[in-house]
């Protein structure tokens, strides 16, 4: 994962606060030095404007997230089936709770198309299908292909948090996306 400076920390840490509870546009890069303890030249030296910050944030938290996917995968022991389960209960978390985070894979997933966040999705995308490929040579899952099931998978995450219904709690929302990837993939589940 990228390296941050000290100062970079606390610029994105102090936007990522602030776009979370803020509008875009009421969002200042004075502000944001002001309350970082950095000047807004310094602020500048680091990115070159509040999308360019913006962007940063959500690069910050989906390179976060994604790491922090990667654990569940390294805990021994642990079922392919139980590995999903957490990977999609994460994500839903992840993106619900925090109003910046609820709108990052669907900023993420579409653009920007910079080397870095093509990287970092093609890494989630890779982590998801080896799960997936784990549960195949374990008997678990079935799947004709893994590649697209593990883009797939996502898109449907970032969907039900962009778009939740109303008066259904979250706990629910996880539970039916954990059931509902995990019975696509089960072998002998119906087919396309």
């Amino acid at each position: 994962m990228k390296k941050y400076s000290d100062k970079e920390s606390r610029i994105l840490d102090t936007a990522a606060e602030m776009f979370a509870t803020q509008p875009f546009h009421k969002v200042l890069l004075s502000d944001v030095a002001r309350v970082a303890s950095v000047g807004k030249g310094t602020l500048y030296l680091y990115f070159k404007s509040k999308d360019d910050l913006y962007f940063a944030v959500l690069f910050r938290g989906f390179s976060i997230l994604v790491e922090r996917l990667k654990k569940y995968t390294e805990v021994e022991g642990s079922s392919p089936s139980d590995q999903l389960r957490c990977i999609v209960r994460d994500m839903i978390l992840h993106m619900i709770n925090k109003a910046s985070n609820a709108q990052l894979l669907g900023k993420v997933m579409h653009y920007p198309n910079s080397g870095e966040w093509q990287e970092k999705r093609v890494e989630l995308w890779s982590l998801l299908q080896s799960v997936i490929e784990a549960g195949i040579e374990s008997g678990e899952f079935e799947d004709s292909c893994p590649r697209l099931t593990a883009q797939y998978i996502p898109s449907v995450i970032r969907s039900i948090c962009l778009f939740p219904p109303e008066n259904i709690d979250t706990e629910t929302i996880c539970n039916h996306a954990c059931a509902f990837v995990l019975k696509s993939l089960k072998k002998n589940a119906p087919s396309a």
